[in-house]
């Protein structure tokens, strides 16, 4: 035993003197090595009322076996919670009486509260994913098994039996449609492809519906491919009023048009944040987890847009919605100032995905992910030679000492490279000590 690399004790004598090897010394903590020689009970006072039952059962001559056992422990001067598997044996004498308890245990304390994070982690990714506009799905291995679909994924094929099976044997019914064969073609090319317009006839129902979509390989840490990622709208009623408003004046032609080009649009939108989160992200769980931050902000600008039938929105409208999600809802986290100033569509979009990458790299590394830091966003029109000038400023106060990253991410390449074409304008990123300070500028007369 005493030469063993796995934790062990020997209980044994009419107290229970305790015997220990090295391998066991840190499970006691603070208590070691006083513990050598004293009784089972004394040491381990705080956990007598958890491990006596398992206790007697070993000295009335039955082994017991306990798994992620939780434990409340005093062994570094306060209250610990652990976890613990081990097994409680009979020690016997020479006459095979027995004289005392025999252990061997290993503390999981880490890989358990790792789980339960982990775990957490998921259930607020599908709560998140639940809110995506349009239907979600995920599929895993060649043969596609689905390993989650949103509610909306639910209600447009109306059944229920997904998860664990593979695609084929849920959609038996839609052989020879082309959908097979898109799916497996971007698990085995690696390739992603957006189809609109695609007919779905479904076993059962009368009316066919037409649908868009988006395929993008979902990928692992060495970038092999492990799945496919499905998500996209049903666009049944805007086709049907297509097709109606293609046969009227050439003002509903227009609108038509204008239908069409918004779908397009954020189809996309969506393929390229897909495609991005999918390839470089460091693990599958952190890019659902970034996808759906991703996809649930651009929601949140189209439902600004929605409200105003798509005529612009105002620049505080979007900085609100945008960046509540990254606060406390206390209102203290973001400190904003500036004019009343309406952005078109375009703009109001690529603004609402910039801020969201910011809100979020400020929770995980900047100002918000201290208790005492805060986000000041402020925005001022500055007549210039070229006209007048939008200037919105980002500025992180007191978070932690700001360094520039080694390397540049998705989100940062979104606001460096996708932002500044987006609004006709500049945008800088300076990484200062005391926070991180994001720059824009752009004319108005551009369309913002």
């Amino acid at each position: 035993m005493l030469g063993s690399k796995f934790p062990m004790f020997l209980a044994s004598g009419p107290n229970l003197g305790f015997l220990y090897n090295d391998a066991y010394a840190p499970i006691l903590g603070a208590k070691h090595p006083q513990a050598l020689g004293r009784p089972f009970k004394e040491i381990w006072s705080e956990i007598w009322d958890d491990i006596a039952p398992l206790i007697d059962k070993a000295l009335s001559g039955e082994a017991t076996w306990a798994e992620d056992l939780p434990l409340l422990m005093h062994r570094h001067g306060y209250a610990e919670a652990t976890f613990f598997t081990f097994s409680y044996s009979p020690a016997f004498d020479d006459q095979g009486q027995v004289v005392g308890v025999f252990c061997t245990c290993t503390e999981t304390t880490d890989r358990v509260l790792a789980d339960r994070r982990l775990e957490a982690e998921r259930h607020r990714q599908r709560r998140m994913l639940q809110q995506m506009p349009g239907f979600v799905g995920m599929l895993s291995g060649p043969d596609l098994i689905y390993e989650y679909v949103n509610d909306a994924y639910v209600q447009i094929s109306e059944r229920t039996d997904f998860i664990g099976r593979r695609f084929r044997d849920v959609f038996a019914d839609i052989e020879g449609q082309g959908y097979f064969e898109a799916f497996e073609t971007v698990y085995r090319t690696g390739q992603g492809m957006v189809i609109r317009g695609m007919e779905l006839r479904l076993h059962g129902r009368t009316e066919t519906q037409v649908i868009d979509f988006v395929l993008e390989p979902i990928r692992d840490e060495e970038s092999a491919v492990i799945g496919v990622f499905v998500g996209g709208y049903e666009t049944t009623e805007a086709y049907q009023r297509g097709v109606a408003l293609q046969e009227s004046t050439g003002h509903l032609r227009l609108l038509v048009n204008e239908l069409n080009h918004r779908v397009k649009n954020s189809l996309a939108t969506v393929q390229a944040i897909a495609a991005q989160t999918f390839k470089t992200a460091e693990t599958f769980e952190q890019s659902k987890k970034d996808f759906s931050g991703r996809l649930v902000s651009l929601a949140q600008a189209h439902d600004v847009l929605t409200e105003t039938n798509w005529s612009g929105a105002s620049i505080r409208e979007i900085v609100d919605r945008t960046v509540g999600p990254h606060g406390d809802g206390s209102g203290d986290r973001f400190k904003l100032d500036g004019p009343d100033v309406v952005l078109s569509p375009k703009s109001a979009l690529a603004m609402s995905m910039a801020l969201h990458e910011l809100g979020t790299n400020a929770v995980k590394y900047g100002s918000l992910s201290v208790e005492s830091g805060h986000v000041e966003i402020t925005w001022r029109v500055i007549p210039s030679q070229q006209g007048l000038m939008l200037t919105v400023v980002w500025r992180e106060v007191g978070g932690p000492v700001v360094t520039a990253p080694t390397r540049r991410g998705f989100g940062s390449r979104l606001i460096e490279r996708g932002l500044a074409p987006e609004l006709g304008g500049e945008v800088r990123i300076v990484y200062d000590p005391t926070g991180v300070v994001c720059t824009i500028d752009a004319p108005l007369n551009k369309g913002v």
